[in-house]
């Protein structure tokens, strides 16, 4: 555990020292700066979101800005590779941590628990439903699920198929936005980007019943990740 935290702490100061953490949370500083960045500017986008989900920062201003910047084609596959790269390497660093250290810190909090029961009993099902379906925070995932006996590949496999749907939506909307601002368009997309969004949580929760997924690990942990 003391390896874990001195890595925060280490990583904390260099944010701070580098004016990193507003870079993520600003957007228009964000937007400003990659704009700027010319074509070192993918290179910088795929990089502060690592940072981001390492840090367990929401990844989703990041994906906003690359539908603004990049476009909603160019701006989903380069956040896909991005949230790809870092749900990736979140996975590995709880991994390379070791299980057996990390597991005793932290085996008892209720994300790891309910994780831990969801894949004993529904394995790669679970997983699915998770990435689908908002239990807990996505970021938070990446680390609870490297200390699970998943197999890599299968997770980050996995993690880009079930991302897609929701990062293309988030791109799409945010460029038009910024290409054609409020109006009754927009908003009629917005409805169906919606729609669509609820309509795939829908039919994952209908898809996890059919697996006969474990219910009592999303309602146990509703309530106890929430606090």
């Amino acid at each position: 555990m003391l390896i874990v935290t001195v890595l925060f702490c280490i990583l904390a100061g260099v944010f701070h020292h580098y004016g990193l953490t507003d870079l993520i949370t600003n957007f228009h500083h964000l937007q400003d700066v990659i704009r700027q960045s010319g074509m070192f500017g993918y290179t910088l986008y795929i990089l502060l979101f690592i940072v981001a989900a390492l840090c367990l920062i929401p990844g989703s201003i990041l994906v906003i800005v690359g539908g603004v910047l990049f476009g909603p084609v160019t701006g989903t596959l380069i956040s896909l590779v991005a949230a790809t790269v870092a749900s990736a390497l979140s996975f590995l660093l709880a991994r390379w941590l070791g299980r057996d250290l990390l597991q005793k810190y932290v085996g008892h909090t209720a994300t790891f628990q309910a994780i831990e029961k969801g894949i004993a009993h529904s394995g790669i099902d679970f997983l699915i439903l998770t990435r689908l379906v908002p239990l807990f925070p996505y970021n938070l995932q990446n680390y609870a699920y490297g200390l699970t006996a998943i197999p890599f590949w299968s997770f980050t496999v996995i993690s880009a198929v079930t991302t897609l749907p929701g990062i293309f939506i988030y791109t799409l909307m945010s460029h038009e936005l910024a290409s054609e601002g409020i109006s009754w368009t927009f908003i009629a997309k917005l409805s169906i980007a919606g729609l669509a969004l609820f309509m795939l949580v829908q039919a994952a929760k209908a898809w996890a019943r059919f697996k006969h997924v474990d219910p009592s690990s999303r309602h146990e942990c509703a309530g106890k990740c929430s606090k």
